[in-house]
């Protein structure tokens, strides 16, 4: 029998004993990419959603999520049962960038806009909930599955669904989403949406959902702003967004925008009321948003306040603005002939 090559052996030998210095390899922690919101060229459709809002990850993964819309979102991880705190307040407080999240404690950004950034890591295997707390209805789901686990999904496919998404909610098939224009006006008045000719849609919107949790379109426009009344007409809004709120400010913008202003009256139907005299008059409705829907075992919750009216007293041309949105050209005016 022939013997081996000397050379060859000690070469062999080396390597043996260099795969047993290396350190053992283990599976590369990985940073997933997601988007915050969306919005159309004019800033009026909003797609109120995490793209996607749903991803699966491994343990001591992270995702960094990129907001993509000018209108505020936060990326908000609870804690099993607690109360949703307000935006304004956070967790108390509110976490930097690189925070982890584990289910033990409450992780909240700032409300963020276009071009911010937020990472978090995972480092513990569980079925996280995502909402953004300026709007409760976005939510997602966060699947973190142990390393031995295969996932189902890589970066690429969940690009390709965010983008799927985003497209699905700007380009919603409603004329009046689409649009926003006068004909829309003309079929939503028709259907009786609001009561009267003198009547203004203060923004609408609409609900939709995947496995992983809810998604809406905001559409952040006055439809038929620009109305023309006569002296001594009431003027009434009304809110057809089943989430956002809205207001109707005139004048001066209150440093909270949540109560109506004090001249601010109620009809024996319950619609808000104001009377304009002047067109330095200051009158606020305060947030026109439907309430929460009720939920079996728990106590009904009171209608919420999706209409405002307003009398003009005498001719002039009167400039309004959602208090919220006007940055993003949700403004409106009140032409009153004598």
């Amino acid at each position: 029998m022939k013997s081996k090559n000397p050379r060859f052996v000690v070469v062999a030998f080396l390597a043996v004993l260099a795969a047993f210095a290396m350190p053992q390899t283990v599976q590369a922690e990985q940073n997933w990419k997601a988007t915050v919101g969306g919005q159309s060229k004019d800033l009026a459709n909003q797609a109120i959603a995490f793209l996607p809002n749903e991803i699966w990850i491994h343990e001591f993964d992270s995702i960094t999520w990129t907001f993509a819309a000018d209108e505020i979102h936060t990326v908000t991880f609870l804690k099993a049962s607690q109360v949703v705190p307000p935006f304004a307040v956070g967790c108390p407080g509110f976490s930097s960038t690189g925070a982890t999240f584990d289910g033990s404690t409450c992780l909240t950004t700032p409300p963020l806009v276009t071009g911010a950034s937020f990472k978090v890591n995972f480092p513990k295997a569980g079925n996280y909930k995502l909402v953004c707390l300026v709007h409760n209805q976005m939510t997602g789901l966060i699947h973190v599955l142990p390393a031995s686990v295969t996932l189902p999904h890589d970066q690429a496919f969940y690009e390709e669904q965010g983008e799927k998404e985003l497209h699905n909610l700007l380009t919603d098939t409603d004329k009046a989403a689409r649009h926003h224009g006068h004909e829309d006006w003309n079929d939503m008045l028709s259907v009786g949406v609001l009561s009267g000719k003198n009547g203004v849609v203060a923004g609408i919107g609409e609900m939709a959902a995947t496995p992983g949790g809810f998604q809406a379109l905001s559409v952040l426009r006055f439809l038929n702003g620009t109305i023309e009344v006569h002296a001594g007409d009431t003027v009434e809004w009304g809110n057809l967004d089943p989430a956002l709120p809205h207001t109707i400010t005139f004048g001066v913008e209150p440093a909270n925008p949540i109560p109506p202003s004090p001249n601010v009256f109620k009809d024996p139907d319950g619609v808000l009321h104001a009377t304009v005299s002047s067109s330095s008059d200051s009158v606020h409705s305060g947030f026109l948003v439907g309430a929460p829907q009720d939920r079996i075992g728990s106590p009904q919750v009171p209608a919420g306040t999706m209409r405002f009216r307003i009398t003009f007293a005498h001719a002039g041309t009167y400039k309004y603005i959602c208090a919220l949105h006007d940055t993003l050209g949700m403004v409106g005016k009140v032409i009153v002939l004598p």
